[in-house]
């Protein structure tokens, strides 16, 4: 029996490791572009360049790691139904449950690291990949501006050039939002520039013959102006930067939530969160407990199948929270029912499937 579950563990890793590899570098497939562009068409240096890339990573790793476990099950269990191998195992008197006692094990093992990385990995590096950011545009400001692309200066604008000339910006819209609770600022200007200011390490960006429209209860009010400044860019931004929602740790969550003063709005945002980065990391155990009967009743093991089956499968599930992530958000069902839904529903589904694998 330890023979046949080694067997199978052994032949589980090399499609995890070679499908997480791939799955990363599609992933990665636009920011290598873009990448690209920052270094041979903007002078951006390579090695800033590289650690935005590699902050980037830890999101995405946060979904190929459970997709890629779903792959190497679907190609692993595929191939051992599809040669009858499972049916030999039978017949000797190994039941089904002995061979995937490791597999399941793993699942558990994956979820748990993941589990740990999305706490204290993911939301931290995704904060620093926003300071980054800022931090580059302070240093080079033309890095980030493309011509007909809207851009986000900062937490509170937006905006969007539809042609650059060197410093110059040609057709400028821009959006500007004070906070929550009033509407959007819209911003249009024939012109503008960018001036950065090296000795002090800001950025200002100013527009020229435009106007300013300002949404009102009576109706919009605009305003017209030869020259309009953005609120000056520099590193004490950077300094003041706090961590959005989703990036804080479980820890940090649970501390903001103990103040009496939260409005009710932001509480279900945390809680929101909160159950959202506990109950995603158990993707990696959901998509084994489902990918092994998928692979058995299915009887094949081809990649390119494998891969059509797991990425239709993944898109299921993190549709699905995403859905379930709105429901908590909109205080339609409460977070602690909302996010741990597509858990249950999947369970559900892999258990009556893995019954009827056990029968066939």
């Amino acid at each position: 029996m330890k023979i046949l579950q080694r067997y199978v563990f052994r032949e589980l890793l090399l499609p995890f490791a070679l499908c997480l590899i791939v799955l990363n570098f599609i992933f990665m497939g636009g920011y290598l572009v873009k990448a690209a562009h920052f270094i041979i068409g903007r002078g951006v240096p390579f090695l800033d360049t590289v650690y935005i890339i590699l902050l980037a990573m830890p999101e995405m790793i946060g979904y190929t790691v459970p997709t890629s476990i779903l792959m190497a099950v679907l190609i692993v269990f595929g191939n051992l139904s599809q040669h009858n191998e499972l049916r030999a195992m039978k017949a000797s008197g190994v039941h089904l449950v002995q061979v995937v006692i490791p597999v399941f094990l793993v699942g558990m093992i994956l979820s748990f690291g993941m589990f740990i990385f999305n706490d204290q990995v993911m939301g931290n590096a995704s904060f620093e990949l926003r300071r980054t950011m800022k931090k580059m545009l302070i240093r080079f400001p033309k890095a980030l501006i493309e011509p007909g692309r809207f851009v986000k200066l900062s937490d509170s604008i937006i905006f969007l050039a539809k042609r650059v000339r060197g410093d110059d910006l040609i057709d400028v819209i821009a959006y500007e939002i004070e906070n929550a609770d009033q509407p959007v600022r819209t911003i249009i200007a024939e012109s503008g520039k960018i001036i950065s200011e090296e000795n002090s390490g800001k950025v200002r960006i100013q527009l020229y013959n435009g106007s300013i429209s300002d949404a009102e209860s009576k109706g919009v009010h605009t305003i017209q102006f030869r020259t309009y400044e953005f609120p000056t860019l520099g590193q004490e931004d950077v300094r003041n930067m706090n961590k959005k929602k989703r990036e804080l740790s479980l820890a940090e969550m649970l501390v903001q939530l103990a103040d009496s003063q939260m409005s009710k709005d932001d509480r279900r945002e945390l809680w929101t969160s909160y159950h959202h980065r506990i109950a995603f990391a158990c993707g990696s155990f959901i998509f084994v407990f489902i990918g092994i009967p998928i692979a058995i009743l299915v009887r094949r093991g081809e990649i390119v199948l494998s891969f059509g089956i797991a990425m239709a499968s993944a898109s299921f599930y993190y549709v699905l929270f995403a859905g379930a992530r709105t429901l908590a958000i909109q205080g339609i069902v409460t977070p602690m029912i909302s996010l741990w839904i597509p858990n249950v529903m999947l369970l559900i589904a892999g258990y009556y499937l893995l019954k009827r694998s056990v029968t066939t």
